[in-house]
């Protein structure tokens, strides 16, 4: 999979993820624990896509 695909990928499960929730902010916390959990060092373009996507839901 190319990291266009693995990006989109990402937006989808945390739109999803974001839409459905019925506690907006536990959403957040926990999209931020994905983060956090991360084995992708930070500047990779993968992270920071995740990073930008999760800004973009909050």
């Amino acid at each position: 999979m190319d990291l266009g695909t693995e990006i989109e990928a990402l937006r989808m499960v945390l739109e999803t993820v974001m839409d459905g929730h019925p506690d907006h902010e536990l959403a957040v916390a926990q999209v931020d624990a994905l983060i956090a959990e991360m084995a992708i060092p930070a500047g990779d373009p993968l992270r920071e896509a995740v990073e930008n996507i999760r800004a973009t839901l909050v």
